[in-house]
């Protein structure tokens, strides 16, 4: 899926952002989960779990505005589901906000690949 286009297909959002944003979603959560449970340091706890709940507030709002987008399309998300990843389904114009929100999914998923791949520049990686 292109990082910068205004329009984007609707079986990206339904196929590949989504549940890109889902497995990076339960990734970063339980590594966060993780480190907390092991750690013996008070201050290192507390970082983490303010991490988590940042994280959750980022992932929320790309919710919330991604669920806007597939309400506005409803039919056509409808009918993307019903053809079970065959076909692409239609086009869509993202509002700013929609189309903010695609890319914040894609960047936290790209960001989340970057760390299970070792690259140090994640926050999460600064262990």
């Amino acid at each position: 899926m292109p990082h910068s286009a205004s329009d984007v297909s609707l079986h990206d959002i339904v196929h590949e952002v989504i549940p890109n944003l889902n497995t990076a979603e339960k990734l970063v959560n339980n590594t966060l989960a993780s480190i907390m449970e092991e750690s013996t340091n008070p201050l290192e706890v507390m970082r983490r779990r303010e991490q988590k709940d940042a994280f959750g507030l980022e992932v929320h709002s790309v919710r919330m505005n991604l669920e806007h987008l597939l309400e506005r399309y409803r039919e056509e998300v409808a009918a993307v589901m019903r053809a079970n990843g065959s076909e692409k389904g239609p086009m869509v114009t993202p509002d700013p906000h929609e189309a903010q929100a695609i890319r914040n999914a894609i960047d936290i998923y790209q960001h989340v690949r970057a760390f299970q791949r070792g690259e140090r520049s994640h926050p999460l990686a600064s262990r």
